[in-house]
């Protein structure tokens, strides 16, 4: 992976650098000794891909001047002093918290929002079914709100690569299910407006990592799942 950079004579550097996976989980009734069941508020994780600007010193074997760090807001996106290259937006609902309220999937989810609702639908539909083995039995729900990846850096599967990371080394779970939809979304790591538009080409883009259609109809935004224990980059 690398970024580019023009230099005083006018040429274009070429930086290359391995990223950092940086997770900040919040949940209201995390790993609480007592904890109370009166609101139905999720685990929430956001996962990122970044590099560091300060480490962009080294590579130039020099300071990070002023004009190399403006080019480098203008044509990618930074926070907190760092490039932000992917994220994924994952809300998670624990089956023993559900247990606990007494609710349905549905019942619980539907409280959130219209997407929610459509996964804790289907999330009922897969117990009442017993579409999988053990389902959510000692695990979670998953719901990948959204997946995004700078337009620069895209065309490397890096998405998939990021679900497949995070599933497989920092939120690691026996059983469960992940929810996603293949849906076009515009990117909030850039003002340049997306000009990708097809459902069903994210959703083959999504079976890369174990990923399958939910249901066959036909819509703008398809619900795709897979178990936790099945999602896998190398397919």
């Amino acid at each position: 992976m690398y970024i580019e950079i023009e230099t005083i004579e006018k040429k274009v550097t070429k930086i290359e650098f391995s990223p950092q996976v940086v997770l900040n989980t919040c949940g209201r009734m995390f790993d609480f000794p007592e904890m109370s069941f009166d609101e139905c508020t999720p685990i929430s994780h956001s996962v990122r891909l970044v590099y560091p600007l300060d480490l962009i010193d080294i590579e130039l074997n020099g300071p990070l001047t002023e004009d190399i760090e403006n080019q480098i807001k203008a044509k990618y996106y930074v926070e907190d002093n760092q490039i932000i290259i992917a994220s994924l937006d994952i809300t998670e609902f624990p089956d023993e918290w559900r247990l606990e309220m007494g609710m349905s999937w549905f019942y619980w989810l539907d409280a959130l929002d219209g997407d929610h609702a459509i996964v804790g639908e289907r999330a009922n539909q897969i117990v009442e079914e017993d579409i999988y083995e053990d389902h959510f039995d000692y695990g979670s729900l998953y719901y990948i709100q959204r997946v995004d990846v700078h337009p620069n850096f895209r065309g490397e599967k890096i998405g998939i690569k990021l679900i497949n990371h995070a599933f497989k080394y920092l939120l690691r779970n026996a059983n469960g299910i992940v929810f996603l939809f293949a849906k076009p979304m515009q990117s909030t790591l850039s003002k340049a407006q997306s000009k990708f538009n097809s459902s069903s080409r994210l959703s083959n883009y999504y079976k890369h990592c174990g990923f399958k259609r939910a249901s066959k109809e036909r819509s703008k935004a398809i619900l795709m799942e897979v178990p936790v224990h099945e999602i896998n980059y190398e397919r």
